[in-house]
């Protein structure tokens, strides 16, 4: 339909994938290494084939450093490249394939759309630590331009928002890109948040907490970590991946709410307040707290178990991840609010801010464009019931059978501390031990909006006043006896980028409606 109303190539393209999206290869040569050699440890066959028969070969490679988060001694995994890096996560399951074949249709190709693939296990910085990531997105915009002669297009998915919004308070920095004040406005011209959780995802919290993850991977991958892994073993790789960190929710308990005044998603009827992220039913929390974790120091400043806001759930996460854990953290990472100009002028000279778009400003490029694209009319995850209780029955691959596994230091994850998926009352938003909302499946309305109806409309988070322009796009599935993901009306956070609306061109164009009482 583009082609049919004569939209043809123009600027140049290059897509950003989200987290879990982009292959990995492996280019190490150990023993354990050596029979995988430049295959994929994560996404193909080869996935399944090692977790399934070399479980603790693929946990290694899987793995990150705890205390540096990066490479283990002998290990070398590296991003596939190339538009086939994130086209499809297996045979037949799309993810950009349905994009790239749509931009093909009206002119682009290899010479004018590329995918900046990347490692989304690790950090934002580690990503230019390691892979020099950064400095080569810049480059490839750099001689994107010059090829063609026109600014660049970046449309980013999922996490790839964050971490191009990353790249934008990089470029420019004396301390990371040095591309000076004008870089940006100079070369892009437009930047497209597909479905980026600019304020994070509430299952980031119970994946890192217990080891729970309902989809937080894609559901081919979720099979292979519910399947052959306790929850102590998911919980210990996840803390170990700085690029997940990132999208741990920002803005704390002004954003996400608080017992006193509630959440600014809470539904308009029941009694439900998602405020909670956390809701721990235990009849003994301080003995509970006390037995956590062996990292003293940690314990100290444990919140008491109960009904936690975001704050004190990031507070448990430190808790529960151990002294390591918190360290890298808060190396990386910010995740508060700034409420003055002054205050966003002080923290976007940070590197730890420069992810969370509540403490540091767009850049100074008023010539830039803005799209926020996102689905919503879809049950979401949005906080999660807890519970202490030994006399809840769970499924038998719940239990931790395999503690030693663990590697020392990885901090821990509490027997019978998990989510109770025993719990249900739909008056209360409750479904199998989990407060839904508002959203698209994977990322609250809350975190998807805020910034693009509301908070890039301040000045101090937007001081060029460079232009956003806000899409929502219904979540309208198909039978699932037609098509198992959806079909092409499905506005589902990865089945998003099948969409017909998006991908093809045509239905309405109107500006976003304010579906969440949002306040500056």
């Amino acid at each position: 339909m583009a082609a049919e109303e004569g939209l043809t190539a123009k600027h140049p393209v290059i897509l950003v994938p989200g987290i879990i999206s982009t292959g990995l290869e492996n280019w190490g040569t150990s023993e354990c290494s050596r029979k995988y050699f430049r295959h994929r440890m994560w996404g193909t066959v080869t996935m399944f084939r090692a977790v399934l028969l070399d479980k603790d070969c693929w946990t290694e490679h899987m793995r990150l450093d705890p205390d540096t988060g990066l490479d283990p001694p002998g290990v070398k995994l590296r991003a596939a490249q190339g538009l086939d890096a994130a086209d499809y996560f297996i045979a037949g399951y799309w993810v950009w394939g349905k994009i790239i074949e749509n931009l093909a249709a009206i002119g682009y190709d290899s010479n004018n759309m590329y995918l900046a693939a990347y490692d989304w296990r690790l950090g934002l910085e580690n990503l230019e630590k390691r892979d020099l990531y950064l400095s080569k997105l810049k480059s490839m915009i750099e001689l994107a331009k010059r090829a063609d002669d026109q600014k660049v297009m970046v449309v980013a998915h999922s996490m790839g928002a964050g971490v191009f919004y990353y790249f934008l308070k990089w470029v420019e920095s004396p301390q990371g890109g040095n591309g000076g004040p004008t870089w940006v406005n100079d070369h892009l011209e437009t930047f497209v948040n597909l479905a980026g959780p600019m304020l994070g995802v509430p299952k980031t919290v119970a994946s890192l907490v217990s080891g729970e993850m309902r989809d937080t991977v894609q559901p081919m991958g979720e099979y292979v970590l519910e399947r052959f892994y306790s929850r102590s073993e998911r919980a210990a790789l996840f803390r170990t991946w700085g690029g997940l960190h990132s999208m741990i929710p920002k803005g704390g308990d002004v954003v996400w709410g608080d017992a006193a005044s509630g959440a600014p998603d809470d539904p308009l009827t029941g009694a439900s307040r998602l405020s909670a992220m956390l809701s721990f039913r235990t009849s003994d929390p301080a003995e509970h707290v006390a037995n956590v974790s062996d990292e003293h120091d940690a314990v100290e400043h444990a919140p008491a178990l109960g009904n936690l806001t975001l704050s004190e759930s990031i507070r448990l996460i430190r808790t529960y991840g151990g002294s390591r854990f918190a360290k890298l953290l808060d190396a990386q990472y910010s995740f508060g609010v700034a409420r003055t100009e002054e205050e966003v002028k002080r923290l976007g000279e940070t590197k730890q801010a420069w992810s969370n778009p509540l403490e540091s400003a767009l850049p100074d490029a008023p010539d830039m464009k803005i799209y926020c694209l996102y689905g919503y009319g879809k049950e979401t995850e949005r906080g999660y019931v807890y519970t202490t209780s030994d006399a809840t029955t769970f499924e038998a691959n719940d239990v931790d059978e395999n503690e030693n596994a663990v590697a020392e230091g990885l901090g821990k994850v509490p027997h019978h501390v998990r989510i109770d998926r025993s719990v249900d009352n739909e008056s209360e938003n409750i479904d199998n031990g989990v407060f839904v909302g508002e959203g698209d499946g994977t990322v609250p309305l809350l975190s998807l909006g805020y910034m693009c109806v509301d908070g890039w409309r301040i000045p101090r988070y937007n001081p060029a006043g460079i232009p956003v322009y806000t899409r929502e796009y219904l979540h309208r599935p198909a039978s699932i006896v037609r098509d198992l993901r959806g079909g092409a009306g499905s506005a589902e956070h990865v089945d998003i980028l099948g969409n017909a609306e998006l991908t093809v061109g045509g239905g309405t164009r109107k500006q976003a409606e304010r579906r969440i009482a949002f306040s500056s």
